[in-house]
């Protein structure tokens, strides 16, 4: 916690992820010859950021939007996250008091650190084309690419089987213990449900992923929701599944649950947020709808229409296998460490000798 009070001008996060023995190992390591540092966000990258050795940054996504986010949608879950066992009692008790503060201060915070930060470094990666471009502005000393999600083709090949038409099978895959999907969650069983059934459709959510007490409460009473938690082969509950309902309430860059379904080809439901950073085509790939009633409307519509299920069945695994290949992407990242040994070579011939000690 000292960090937090010494160290002002760097987040939360990075503050609360940061040791002074972990520098100390980093560059002694980096001293022993490394060719290039990866750092993994901002809470590794800090760890390297001021070294004479080229590295790369791989951001992911911009944490800052993700709490404008959180902002926006109420603030409704701990601002520490994951870190929480790292945090005293009486900060985790006074937290939802100090809830708001905290995270619009973070978010500042984050946000200065990732337009800065990246000038320290020879290439950033960001999953999402999107954030990538609102990264790289008009720098034109800035190198900063999208590093997309790499899809594995499925070994599952859905098809469309008969189905009841009064009765909709959807599911959601997601790990119920981060605060974006259980909101996601929350939104089905509470918003969309209800519309659906109000239409004269029955519906049934089979939901896949990690869970706590927190989604048991949300599915509490709701006899329509199955929790499978995980299960390593999903095509164990696709086979029983007409849609993949994944509407997205908060989070930033490219969801990998959405190119996971889209590569067994089970049609897909989300919203724009659910398509952030991917290029994809309304009624073409997938569906995409913004409200609770425009999500039922679709639900009945896709269940009801199974000429347009096998379209998108079939356009989504295509879309998948274009743009998400692991062959492609990885030729595409090593082009790229090789563009930040270049360019770190070349910063490192015309400035001034430093060290890594």
């Amino acid at each position: 916690m000292t960090n937090i009070f010494i160290r002002r001008l760097h987040s939360l996060q990075e503050n609360l992820f940061f040791s002074r023995r972990t520098r100390a190992a980093v560059r002694k390591l980096v001293s022993s010859g490394i060719s290039v540092v990866i750092a993994d966000m901002l809470r590794t990258g800090q760890y390297c950021e001021d070294m004479d050795v080229p590295k790369v940054l791989d951001l992911d996504d911009l944490l800052s939007e993700r709490y404008r986010q959180f902002l926006v949608n109420g603030c409704k879950q701990t601002v520490f996250g994951t870190f929480s066992k790292r945090i005293p009692k009486s900060l985790l008790m006074a937290e939802p008091f100090l809830r708001r503060l905290v995270l619009e201060r973070e978010r500042r915070m984050m946000a200065r650190r990732e337009l800065s930060t990246p000038h320290r470094f020879d290439v950033t990666f960001l999953t999402s084309e999107v954030e990538a471009s609102q990264l790289r502005g008009d720098g034109a000393n800035v190198k900063v690419y999208a590093n997309p999600q790499a899809t594995v083709a499925s070994a599952y090949d859905w098809r469309m089987t008969g189905h009841a038409e009064n009765m909709v099978q959807c599911f959601f895959i997601g790990n119920l213990r981060t605060s974006q999907n259980l909101a996601s969650l929350k939104l089905i069983i509470r918003e969309i449900m209800p519309i659906v059934l109000e239409q004269g459709l029955d519906i049934h959510i089979h939901v896949v992923g990690d869970y706590d007490t927190r989604a048991i409460e949300a599915a509490s009473g709701c006899s329509r929701v199955t929790m499978h938690g995980f299960i390593s082969d999903l095509s164990e509950v696709a086979q029983r599944c007409s849609i993949a309902l994944l509407p997205i309430v908060e989070g930033t860059g490219v969801k990998t649950k959405i190119l996971d379904a889209m590569a067994m080809g089970i049609p897909v439901i989300t919203n724009g947020l659910g398509v952030e950073g991917l290029s994809v085509v309304h009624e073409r790939d997938l569906l995409i709808a913004d409200t609770a009633r425009e999500i039922a409307d679709q639900i009945a519509r896709l269940n009801l229409d199974h000429g347009l299920g096998k379209r998108l069945s079939e356009q989504a695994k295509s879309y998948v296998a274009r743009n998400h290949d692991p062959t492609l992407l990885r030729e595409r990242f090593r082009e790229h460490i090789f563009t930040a040994l270049e360019v770190g070579r070349a910063r490192l011939t015309y400035s001034s000798p430093g060290t890594v000690s």
